[in-house]
């Protein structure tokens, strides 16, 4: 009933939200497309985020419910046929259905659909215009008996998938490291392909990445979202940390967080380590007790760190060092 319906959205809903403070976009997503399979109905489903051109769809990150690994490549083989592709791109607010007893079929939906038993399938987006990848979810009914879908199970889906997509925005931005208004932090796909943030880089770091607006990270930016940890690039002036989205099913997420560079971002590991105990106001004795070498080696990077730095004092020295 309508009534029931407008109930199960409101604690769908009010759950997004709820699990959207404590969960990223990645744990965000496995969790609604595994409740939606009880409370819409269907057996398995293959979601992730799209970037939608006027003739293609090109998959940036995806993950499955109950179906194989490989069904991602298999898709790929016969994207070109599939009507569900076709449908969503000729309108994306719609939730495209395909019928694999109907009368308009392809060759690569017939394998697909026989490979995989999936004889009822729809396909929801939450078309974002401007951006560059859309959420979506794919959903499958499997079995000769599977029943069609009704009018108010395809518009709960759509309804759900925009509520879910949005939260994945707040829960990207929730997530980020809570440092100064210069840090940025964005999630691509391996390929450097942007998924969320791309323009709060562009906005805040144009002056540091010139000639670049395009929708994929700039060559040295995509050298290291395979490449964890924290990166050093002097020419553009940027601090950068990579880390990959951990996670069951993981959907291939990566996020780099950037920051304009400092001059302690340029002392060795040992160096920053000295420098840190120095301004708590330590003595060189005292400094070299705690971190466990001799004082002569404090003295000596004492001097470099000075250097470094261009300070001459140990109140210059904590004016550096990251808050």
């Amino acid at each position: 009933s309508l009534t029931s319906s407008l109930e199960l959205f409101s604690e769908f809903v009010s759950e997004v939200n709820a699990r959207a403070v404590e969960s990223d976009a990645q744990g965000l997503a496995h969790w609604a497309v595994d409740h939606l399979s009880n409370v819409v109905g269907f057996d398995c489903a293959w979601y992730g985020w799209a970037k939608l051109s006027s003739q293609s769809v090109e998959i940036y990150a995806n993950s499955t419910l109950d179906l194989p690994e490989k069904y991602y490549d298999d898709w790929q083989d016969m994207s070109e046929q599939d009507l569900l592709a076709i449908d969503v791109l000729s309108d994306p607010n719609m939730v495209a259905t395909y019928d694999r007893g109907g009368c308009i079929q392809t060759e690569g939906m017939v394998a697909l659909s026989d490979g995989y038993g999936l004889n009822k399938m729809a396909t929801a987006m939450h078309f974002r215009p401007g951006q560059l990848a859309s959420f979506y979810l794919s959903s499958y009914r499997g079995g000769k008996l599977a029943k069609n879908w009704s009018k108010d199970e395809l518009t709960f889906l759509k309804c759900a998938i925009d509520q879910l997509s949005k939260a994945m925005e707040l829960t990207a931005h929730e997530h980020l490291p809570r440092l100064t208004s210069q840090t940025v932090s964005i999630f691509v796909n391996e390929n450097g392909n942007g998924i969320f943030g791309l323009k709060h880089l562009k906005d805040h770091f144009r002056e540091h990445l010139p000639n670049w607006d395009a929708e994929r990270l700039p060559k040295s930016l995509r050298d290291l979202v395979t490449r964890p940890g924290d990166h050093i690039l002097r020419d553009l002036n940027l601090m950068v940390h990579s880390e990959a989205v951990v996670g069951e099913n993981r959907m291939g997420l990566h996020k780099l967080t950037l920051r304009p560079l400092t001059s302690f971002d340029l002392l060795t590991k040992r160096e920053q380590a000295v420098a840190e105990v120095l301004a708590q106001g330590k003595s060189h004795k005292e400094t070299a007790r705690i971190l466990g070498v001799a004082p002569s080696t404090i003295r000596n990077q004492t001097q470099s760190i000075y250097a470094k730095l261009e300070v001459d004092n140990r109140v210059s020295l904590a004016a550096h060092l990251p808050r």
